[in-house]
């Protein structure tokens, strides 16, 4: 009876052990699968230029930043455009379900004539469970200081040309001095030249009396 009783229990632990193993191997494949499912996102933003500018190749960079360590990241971190137009930043891979942070803004640079935008974009995306089997992503963003998700991420740049500096203003030239007399001058004038007529017609007329006189004598 002992070695009956032994062989059914070796039996029932030999069925139990292959059962596992079946099991096992069924959900290989299914791990797998787990492993190798994933998504790839890609985020674009945009540059534009206001303003007339000389410098038509002048470089706008626009840099991707995770808010943990364990976000996924693409090779690299930022893009660059010259003038207004389209930057892409990505791929990023996602093989876990779950919400991953972003943050994007504009790297200040120093080119003349250029106010640079230093708007910050908080960046969310979730990846979630598709019903094929695979995973999915909504992206979306806000601007910080606002709580509405915006349509597209924009920095908006503005150049002013540089203003021509300015030559230095010649001082004033003093007025010339006015010639023309004042009133008590004028009287002045006015009393000289009567005592001069007044001379010459004394002198006139005792002339005229000299001459006079003579004649008689004569």
């Amino acid at each position: 009876m002992p070695d009956i009783t032994m062989r059914l229990k070796m039996k029932r632990l030999r069925g139990f052990v292959c059962v596992s193993l079946i099991l096992a191997l069924l959900a290989l494949p299914g791990m797998a699968f787990a492993e190798e499912r994933g998504c790839t996102v890609t985020i674009p933003t945009y540059v534009e230029v206001t303003g007339t500018s000389s410098l038509t190749d002048a470089e706008f960079e626009v840099v991707l930043a995770g808010l943990d360590t364990e976000e996924p990241m693409p090779e690299k971190s930022s893009s660059t455009v010259k003038g207004s137009g389209q930057v892409i930043l990505g791929p990023m891979t996602y093989t876990v379900p779950g919400d991953y942070y972003y943050r994007i803004s504009q790297k200040v640079g120093n080119a003349e004539g250029y106010t640079y935008d230093t708007a910050v974009y908080a960046v969310t995306v979730r990846v979630v469970n598709g019903e094929d089997g695979g995973l999915n992503a909504e992206v979306w963003a806000v601007k910080d200081g606002g709580s509405d998700k915006v349509e597209e991420i924009l920095f908006s740049n503005a150049y002013k040309a540089p203003e021509d500096p300015k030559k230095p203003e010649e001082p004033n030239k003093p007025a010339a001095p006015t010639t023309a007399p004042q009133t008590g001058d004028q009287t002045h004038v006015r009393l000289f030249a009567a005592l001069l007529a007044l001379s010459v017609l004394v002198m006139i007329l005792s002339g005229f009396r000299q001459s006079r006189k003579d004649r008689r004598f004569d």
